[in-house]
């Protein structure tokens, strides 16, 4: 407590709770008809079963408790976090440090905190708080997809920003050494991924580690009481009553039933729920209620706490009426204003997003492989594309990159003259001499632009875009007349109604298109998917691939919103383009998806995983699959990241690229570094970079 030194505690949800007091007799307060109707409700309702009655008056007296003000959480953050993280600027967030309290003050606590809340930083101190106060061992569930990250990157960041001392043991290793482990006796914290809780063993390791704490993380995996890790732990909690901390996303839009059997043991007599069973099911009969009116008889068993939600929510009142949204909306304020537990928003998700990515086999030693490989280099090295052009601008070696690197290119061939109304053979011959001049300028030896550049690049004249507006303003001044003739007369061959060449699309390599087709036949038989690309000849490729291989796939290029959004597909493949339908549409019913081509844009990344990773998504965990490969891919998704942290860290809107956990850790570059290669990544300030390198460690710059 010595962190809330001087603060005025009057509102803190923390407060130590009251001594519960019965509710008041209706007819002392209230003498009209309704009141007394009430009274007579509540008076048959107490003899008829008095459980029930005692149950509610017990949740109706549970202190009210309020959320910490902005000076509380930043004294806990004073007194928590080391003095050098502190004075560079890290606080804990107000939920962060309410969890701590909690932990502190109450049984549990039980913290439905949304994705990117910081939940694992809560996990770690918890456990650190616990073996500083004299526990002796504790347990840490976490998620597979997170154990990685937590064990590799997470633990040596929390380092740096609290204090820990506790021994971390991690779990995931052959069975005779997790077996060693757990008989080993050793002090401190045992971190086990949920997939480990499956394995026959499970309440061997735990009873002989015997925790007196056990923290999940991401609780929602243990929803299900009927699988086998979920009856594991319970038997053992059950049995030798240890503490018990939860995270989890927001659970208030969903049944009861997936959370009681937790948050009973968490918040024990602070619970918001009935600690019987049978009780919990009448609860549910009106809180799991779809669209129709309960019964009267589980009606009236709520009815007091719509009452006490009145009395303590006031501005609340309109939500509060004796219907099925009434009955939920007086649940919700009960479950977050209980002892115990903390939350965010009301909107959180319960679901973690996981973005993993696995490279494409590759084989280099293919034609079709080597063939993909020299245009990439040409663009890099000679800057050619694989029509043999020169390249402009850095911004059109990242369009070749960006193509090629998906396994195509769009050829670029000049139209027959009387295909179109407007070209003649006149236009077409004066459009070839523009096109040539245009790369004799940039690429004539020693003179041409590129070579320019290469040896003469300085301020103010170190881009394409630069030299040219020189030269239209000063002439041959700048750049001297070998650079500025070329120019001049690249400038001079041009015309109105110049021409441009068609394009169509070149396969080169299928190895991207293969990887998506090998990962469709990993899908559960039965379970529909996304596959989301960027350009339209890759969908076109992708789509008959994946016919070739007898899948129901069908492809869904822009206009095609009702064959997205129809329920009768939620069962197929459906091959989505990122720009038609990566923006506003309600995709939660989907829960795989792979993305052999990553947008560029940090909005368009952002739009695309808000498709499924929103409201209503069933999964405890949702994979976002990434197939990056080449130095390209890695960058590309390097640039979004970069523009994520951008955006979070200009308009304080958390972004999902930021706080998703990775399988493996993205590769991070310079932004500078990026903007050279044609990213056009946005600058990052220092502490912007800050966290880019404390979230994702340390940049690189090799290829």
């Amino acid at each position: 407590m010595g962190a809330l030194a001087g603060l005025d505690l009057s509102r803190s949800r923390f407060r130590p709770p009251q001594a519960p007091k019965a509710l008041p007799p209706a007819l002392e307060v209230d003498h009209s008809a309704k009141a007394k109707l009430r009274a007579l409700l509540d008076t048959a309702l107490e003899k008829r079963s008095p459980q029930t009655y005692a149950e509610i008056r017990r949740i109706c007296a549970l202190p009210v408790v309020h959320p910490l003000t902005p000076e509380e959480a930043d004294a806990i953050s004073r007194n928590e976090v080391l003095a050098e993280a502190y004075a560079e600027g890290f606080r804990l967030r107000g939920q962060q440090a309410a969890s701590l309290l909690a932990f502190d003050h109450y049984t549990g606590p039980f913290c439905p905190i949304s994705v990117g809340g910081g939940k694992t930083l809560v996990s770690i101190m918890i456990a650190e708080r616990y073996a500083r106060g004299g526990g002796e061992r504790s347990v840490l569930l976490v998620p597979p997809a997170v154990y990685g990250q937590l064990v590799g990157s997470d633990i040596s960041w929390a380092r740096k920003k609290v204090p820990l001392t506790v021994p971390f043991h991690y779990m995931q290793r052959s069975q005779r050494k997790r077996l060693d482990l757990a008989a080993s006796g050793w002090r401190g914290c045992y971190i086990f991924p949920y997939s480990l809780l499956s394995v026959k063993d499970t309440s061997q390791l735990l009873e002989q580690i015997k925790p007196g704490l056990i923290i999940a993380d991401e609780a929602h995996n243990l929803r299900h009481r009927g699988s086998a890790k979920t009856r594991r732990v319970m038997e053992f909690i059950d049995e030798h009553e240890p503490k018990l901390v939860l995270m989890s996303g927001t659970i208030t839009g969903k049944g009861i039933r997936d959370y009681w059997h937790l948050i009973s043991p968490c918040l024990r007599e602070n619970s918001p729920l009935p600690l019987s069973s049978q009780l919990a099911d009448d609860w549910g009969e009106v809180l799991d209620a779809r669209e129709q009116a309960p019964s009267k008889s589980a009606g009236r068993v709520l009815l007091p706490l719509i009452e006490w939600a009145q009395e303590h929510f006031p501005d609340e009142e309109e939500q509060l009426e004796e219907t099925v949204g009434g009955f939920r909306a007086a649940y919700r304020l009960r479950l977050t204003s209980a002892p115990g537990v903390v939350t965010t928003t009301e909107s959180a998700l319960g679901t973690t997003l996981v973005i993993h990515n696995e490279p494409a086999p590759l084989d280099e030693r293919e034609p079709s492989t080597a063939a993909m490989l020299e245009h990439l280099r040409k663009i890099d090295n000679e800057g050619l594309t694989p029509n043999g052009d020169e390249i402009e601008y850095a911004i059109h070696a990242y369009k070749w990159r960006y193509e090629l690197s998906s396994g195509f290119y769009n050829r670029l061939f000049w139209p027959e003259p009387g295909t179109k109304p407007h070209i003649t053979a006149e236009i077409l011959e004066r459009s070839q001499e523009y096109h040539a001049r245009l790369n004799a300028y940039h690429g004539t030896p020693e003179i041409g632009l590129r070579d320019w550049l290469k040896e003469n690049a300085r301020a103010g004249l170190d881009t394409p875009m630069l030299v040219g507006a020189s030269m239209a303003r000063r002439g041959s001044k700048d750049v001297g007349e070998g650079l500025y003739g070329l120019w001049r007369a690249m400038k001079d061959a041009d015309f109105e109604g110049r021409i441009e060449r068609d394009s169509e699309a070149v396969r080169v390599c299928d190895y991207k298109i293969k990887r998506v087709v090998q990962w469709a036949k990993t899908l559960p038989k039965g379970a529909g998917a996304l596959v989301w690309h960027w350009h339209k000849a890759i969908g076109r490729w992708l789509h008959e691939a994946l016919l070739e291989a007898g899948f129901d796939a069908l492809l869904c290029p822009a206009g095609e919103n009702e064959r997205v959004l129809d329920p009768k597909n939620a069962k197929k493949i459906l091959i989505v383009s990122i720009s038609a339908h990566g923006t506003g549409k309600n995709l939660q019913h989907f829960q795989y998806q792979i993305a052999p081509q990553w947008p560029r844009g940090a909005i368009a990344a952002e739009q695309m995983l808000g498709r499924t990773h929103r409201p209503g998504q069933q999964a405890d965990e949702l994979i976002f699959e990434r197939c990056d490969t080449l130095p390209f891919d890695y960058q590309n998704f390097a640039a979004c990241l970069n523009d994520s942290i951008y955006i979070h860290q200009s308009t304080g809107n958390q972004q999902k690229l930021v706080y998703a956990v990775y399988d493996p850790l993205p590769k991070v570059y310079p932004d500078e570094w990026l903007r050279e290669r044609g990213f056009q990544a946005k600058r990052l300030t220092a502490e912007q970079r800050r966290l880019r390198d404390e979230r994702f460690g340390s940049v690189t710059t090799e290829a």
